[in-house]
């Protein structure tokens, strides 16, 4: 028996004709994670913000909640457009007629939810009297008057319609990881091919480049850690950072073309007992909830001689950039480099300690930070992420 091949719109399409034999085009792999990732994102902005106190950052959350909507609907309709002279590649052969008929149908539904969801959200919109400004620069039309009753019915609408998206973007994940697991097949894999999904992350990390792409983990997280030691009545206070990304690139025979960028997450701080870590999360001291991050970004390594170096760079913490260096020992292992080294920051530098904790007589200005990064060799990196 030979099935019929049939394309987005329904039309049949020979088996295998215009089909990629290993997988998806990049334009289709980027198109498809570009909507999951703005579907998702749109979904926790609008949980979180309807839950806020009317504020001027509750507005911005709903004009940037909106305008995810309107790219979810053009980004949509590229991909159908692009799905139409471009084929999926066929499933596997051996997949049952009824598994073959619920992928069809459930690509259909998300289809359809991936454009009724953005458009029930310019009605709900427009009908609550509030204009859609796309990006701020390109006003929509409002497609129904004023009607505040009509608005409630359509808020339960685009909720319902949200719900029912992430329930059947769930369950595709869940078909993916079983043919993955399970059938083991190569059907999640030609969505995920290594070299395309480096170049979707550097596209879908735009202009902002390497501060707003995920950091290239090379080093080891077990053997890794940055500490700190800070000085309370001259007793030592010490913490670490739990929670944190490196990208260190090491040049042996060339130094100077070394550099590294680390990125410290906050809210990861352990400051050695409970009432202390919640203390230094607050406006007050780090303001975890404004300046989530702490990052170095290296300007200049100098070799020293024995294996020692000086790294230069800037450090920013809590929205304040300050120049740092620091001597750096680099021990050669099996497979990887040791890197060790310690500096001092000046709290007050990055405005950490305010009101009565800007004095210096309770807690010490200077601060020791110390680290160690078990750094991987490029050969293993590459043979862990592999396996």
């Amino acid at each position: 028996m030979t099935t019929k091949q049939m394309d987005v719109f329904g039309a049949p399409t020979p088996s295998g004709a215009g089909r990629p034999a290993n997988g998806y085009t990049l334009t289709s792999i980027v198109l498809h994670w570009a909507i999951a990732g703005l579907i998702f994102s749109g979904a926790a902005l609008g949980a979180y913000m309807v839950r806020l106190s009317i504020s001027p950052a509750k507005l911005r959350f709903f004009s940037y909640h909106k305008w995810i909507g309107v790219t979810i609907f053009l980004v949509a309709v590229v991909r159908l457009l692009w799905r139409a002279t471009h084929p999926a590649p066929e499933l596997p052969p051996s997949l049952p007629r009824w598994e073959r008929m619920a992928a069809k149908a459930g690509h259909l539904a998300l289809y359809a939810l991936i454009f009724m969801v953005p458009v029930s959200g310019w009605l709900t919109s427009s009908a609550h009297g509030f204009q859609t400004v796309y990006f701020g620069v390109l006003p929509l039309p409002d497609i129904l008057e004023k009607n505040k009753e009509l608005a409630g019915r359509l808020e339960t609408v685009h909720f319902a319609l949200n719900k029912t998206l992430l329930i059947l973007a769930f369950m595709h994940a869940g078909a993916a990881f079983k043919h993955h697991f399970i059938d083991r097949d190569d059907v999640l894999k030609r969505m995920l091919k290594p070299g395309k999904w480096m170049l979707i992350l550097a596209l879908l990390a735009g202009p902002a480049g390497l501060s707003a792409a995920p950091l290239n983990d090379e080093i080891a997280r077990g053997t890794s850690n940055i500490d700190f030691t800070a000085f309370q009545l001259g007793a030592p206070l010490r913490g670490s950072f739990t929670r944190f990304d490196a990208d260190v690139r090491l040049n042996e025979k060339y130094p100077e073309k070394s550099r590294a960028k680390i990125i410290v997450y906050i809210d990861g701080i352990d400051a050695g007992a409970d009432d202390a870590t919640i203390e230094v999360k607050r406006k007050t001291w780090f303001d975890a909830v404004n300046y989530p991050k702490a990052e170095f970004v290296s300007t200049s390594v100098n070799a020293l001689g024995n294996d020692k170096y000086r790294v230069a760079g800037k450090l920013t913490i809590k929205g304040r950039t300050r120049d740092v260096a620091a001597p750096v020992s680099a021990a050669r292992l099996k497979d990887a480099w040791l890197i060790e080294g310690r500096f001092i920051v000046k709290r007050l530098d990055f405005n950490i300690g305010e009101g009565a904790w800007a004095g210096t007589d309770t807690v010490a200005d200077e601060v020791e930070v110390s680290f160690k990064l078990h750094v991987l060799d490029a050969k293993t990196n590459k043979r862990g992420r592999e396996e």
